[in-house]
């Protein structure tokens, strides 16, 4: 998000319908933003919305019980990785 030190010398050039030029006009001036303001408002809601469905899910219930069953279990130990973590380290002199 932009702050208020922050410049604007960043341009986004879009071609749009006279119907997609209309609404995006009417939207703005019923909001009482400039073109400017709205459209980014929007990109930017918009922006978020699409980056946060990287970052979060949502389960319902039954597959968070399912989740979290597997994950509270007691892991088996596994006699080759053991092996492994108790060699010396070939990076290490």
């Amino acid at each position: 998000m932009a702050t208020k030190a922050e410049t604007r010398d960043e341009r986004l050039h879009l071609r749009l319908s006279p119907t997609d030029d209309g609404l995006i006009r009417a939207a703005a001036e019923a909001s009482h933003l400039s073109i400017t303001e709205f459209v980014v408002q929007a990109a930017r809601a918009s922006a978020a919305e699409t980056l946060a469905d990287r970052d979060h899910v949502v389960l319902d219930a039954k597959t968070w019980d399912a989740l979290e069953r597997r994950v509270s279990r007691k892991g088996r130990r596994n006699a080759k990785t053991a092996e492994l973590f108790e060699r010396p380290s070939p990076f290490k002199k």
